[in-house]
Parts: C-alpha cells; sequence; structure tokens
C-alpha cells in the first residue's frame, strides 16, 4: 500500500511532516517498506524549445532537432514526430531518463547513423493520455523552458507493508484513522453530497439464492448522460503517484476511491447490459473474455456477475470486455459490492488472477462502505456534465 503525504492530508488534519508521519507508522504497527520518489525521477523531465529542425539525412521521416533546455546548451535529438519544429515548446527527456510509459530508461544512440541525446516526448509517453501522433505542445510556456515539466513530482511515496489481519489499511482514510487514534491529527469527517435523483434505477439487480453464493449485498447506482474524458490533473497525479496509467475519468475514478477509502467499485456500459444484472454461480464451461484481454474458462460455483446473454465479469475479481466502459461510454452502471473472502479467494486461485479488487476483497472489505464508496464516486462523475442520476439502490441476499 502507498500514499503520500498530501493525500493522507485529504482524510487527516494534522501538522506532522513526512518523517514523523514515518516514524508513528512504524511505532503503531505499519511497516514501512521504502520511501521513494513519486513515479520515478521524473524532475528530469525538462520544457524546452526546438532552436532548428532539418531533415535526417539518411531517413526521410526523421528530423534531427537542435534543443535547448536554457542557457546556451544545445542537444542534438533526433524525432520522428510530424509536428516538430523551430520554435516549439515541447517536453524534453535527457539521456538517464526513464520514460513512465515504456519503462525505458535513455541513453545516447546513434539513430540511423546519427548520435541523438535523448527524445522529445509525446503525451502517450508520458502517461498523461492516448495521444500518441506528435510530441506534446506547450503554448504560452517560452518563459519557463529549463523548468520541470511535472510539477510537485518530487513529492516522496511512503510504501507500507499491510498484514492479512489489517486490510483496514489497504486505503488511505483507513490509515489516517490509525495515525488519528494514535494523537498525529484529527480525521476529517468523510464528505458526501446528497444525490439529486430524477427516477428509480429501471436496471434490475438481482442476487440469486443459492448454496455457495459469494455475494452478500450488490449497491448500484445509474448514471446517464455523462460526457466520458480523459481526467483532470490532479486526478491524473493521483493515478500516476500509485504506478497506474490514467484511462479515462470514469475508470480513474473507480480506481481512486478503492486507494481511497479500500472500496473498489466497478463501472459498466449500461447500454451494454442486456436487460438487467444477475448476481449468480457459474455454470461449468461457462467463459468470458476479460478486461486483461484473457479469456477464462469458469468452474462451477464461481460467483458472476451476469446479464441475459451471459457472463459479464467475476464478482469482485475482474470485469469483462462486454460491459466494459470505452471514452465514448454515455450511461454507466456503478457498482459497489460485498463478496465473500473465501468466495474470491477461492475463485481466484483457481483461475489465477490477481488484481487490486481481488486483493482486497479476499482480506475483507467493509460492508458499511458501500454507500459511502458510490455517493463519492458519484459526486466525482458529476464533473462529467451529468445528464441525470437514478436511485442508489441496494440488492441484498
Amino acid at each position: 500500500m502507498i500514499l503520500t503525504l498530501s493525500w493522507l492530508k485529504n482524510h487527516l488534519n494534522t501538522k506532522a511532516n513526512i518523517n514523523e508521519i514515518i516514524e508513528k507508522l512504524t511505532n503503531i504497527g505499519l511497516e514501512v517498506e521504502g520511501i521513494k520518489e513519486g513515479s520515478g525521477n521524473l524532475s528530469e523531465f525538462k520544457i524546452a524549445k526546438i532552436l532548428k529542425t532539418e531533415k535526417h539525412p539518411n531517413a526521410d521521416k526523421l528530423k534531427l532537432c537542435d534543443v535547448t533546455t536554457g542557457g546556451s546548451s544545445v542537444v542534438k535529438v533526433v524525432c520522428g514526430a510530424d509536428n516538430a519544429r523551430d520554435g516549439l515548446v515541447t517536453v524534453y527527456a535527457p539521456p538517464g531518463a526513464t520514460i513512465p510509459k515504456s519503462k525505458m530508461k535513455l541513453k545516447i544512440a546513434k539513430i540511423r547513423g546519427v548520435e541523438s541525446r535523448g527524445m522529445l516526448c509525446s503525451e502517450s509517453e508520458l502517461n498523461l493520455s492516448e495521444e500518441s501522433a506528435g510530441i506534446i505542445e506547450l503554448k504560452n510556456m517560452s518563459n519557463k523552458i529549463g523548468k520541470s515539466f511535472f510539477k510537485g513530482s518530487t513529492e516522496k511515496i511512503i510504501d507500507l507493508s499491510i498484514t492479512p489481519n489489517r486490510p483496514d489499511c489497504l486505503g488511505i482514510r483507513g490509515i489516517a484513522r490509525d495515525l488519528a487514534a494514535a494523537g498525529v491529527g484529527k480525521l476529517l469527517d468523510l464528505k458526501t453530497n446528497k444525490i439529486n435523483q430524477k427516477k428509480n434505477q429501471n436496471i434490475k439487480i438481482s442476487i440469486t439464492k443459492e448454496k455457495n453464493q459469494g455475494c452478500l449485498a450488490f449497491g448500484s447506482c445509474l448514471i446517464t448522460g455523462i460526457k466520458n474524458q480523459e481526467s483532470p490533473k490532479w486526478l491524473k497525479d493521483k493515478i500516476n503517484s500509485l504506478g497506474l496509467k490514467p484511462i479515462s475519468a470514469v475508470v480513474d475514478i473507480t480506481n481512486y476511491v478503492m486507494f481511497d477509502l479500500n472500496r473498489p467499485l466497478h463501472a459498466y456500459d449500461a447500454d451494454k447490459i442486456d436487460k438487467e444484472i444477475i448476481v449468480r454461480n457459474s455454470k461449468k464451461g461457462e467463459s468470458f473474455m476479460a478486461l486483461d484481454d484473457k479469456k477464462y474458462t469458469l468452474q462451477k460455483d464461481m460467483c458472476v456477475i451476469a446479464d441475459k446473454s451471459g457472463v459479464l465479469g467475476l464478482g469482485g475479481v475482474i470485469g469483462g470486455t462486454r460491459s466494459g466502459t470505452e471514452i465514448e461510454t454515455k450511461n454507466i452502471l456503478l457498482e459497489s459490492a460485498y463478496f465473500l473472502p473465501s468466495s474470491i479467494r477461492k475463485t481466484s486461485k483457481q483461475l489465477g488472477i490477481e488484481t487490486d479488487a481481488k486483493y482486497r476483497f479476499e482480506r475483507g472489505i467493509d460492508p458499511n462502505s458501500m454507500i459511502d464508496g458510490l455517493k463519492i464516486a458519484t459526486d466525482l462523475i458529476l464533473m462529467l456534465k451529468v445528464e441525470d442520476v437514478k436511485l442508489v439502490k441496494v440488492t441484498v441476499f
């Protein structure tokens, strides 16, 4: 489990510095495994200006760029981006920097016989978005040439080892609660807004009453008319600090709530659900394509989330591609459920699946966090110009 001081202060009113926090964590039995810079040493990525471009002598689609990060120093960088041009302000990664997306450590290299010292970066390479068609274009930033592109990237990340008997500390709020109890500060109230609803949710949810049912409660909220998009910078920064890649606002919000409250959620594209959600035991031989792009063939009595057409995903373990959200998704059904640890552990072991949600559910999730998780996620999704929010509904086995 990792956390930053700034994220911790979302839940804890404290004047303690990071060293005092680390000492107290150790004293209360939350072992600090290590401290590292956020997302690697991103301070190496500099705002730079292309002074001159010319055609690569040995490649039609490559350019040779004279790049400056300030002062009199100029480096030669080979670049294949169409938008590389004289005067462009962009992001430069020097030799020794590690590219966030590929984890490749740069070194001085000859490209088609010409030495290149580092690279000019696209948003995709820096895990900022999926945009990979060209290098980043920074407008009105000529006065910041030479400064680090990633502001606050030097914030330290605390890596904690959480023992199996402390699943409550697999979320930032749980850690803040422990620190508050130890006298480090005051736990802040969890703020959730009242959801204004126009109508009841029209997607039927049912949990089948059968032996070995792995789901005891299923909370859901239907949100229609959203405008899914890239996440705002504050959310991208949070996701990057976890070592994850931002995907879209909806997915990033569910991941944020999972790490913030220790409350795994799942978002379905409501338009891809065939009539209703049925939480039931699997039949031997059923299969589905999961979000990790693998096809899983199921054994009997695994807890599945299904609709009239078949399996949508494995409850508490992994969702499926058939009902997955995309940037074009307009209507979503948010899931916040309680799955039995024994069911999660058995299913994931049989299929060899490891996910952050599975890791938490198999250790035990607070059932009382179901509604809070839905409300906080819904509050965040309201940023997306939502048309309507329909009843937060809980179905209990």
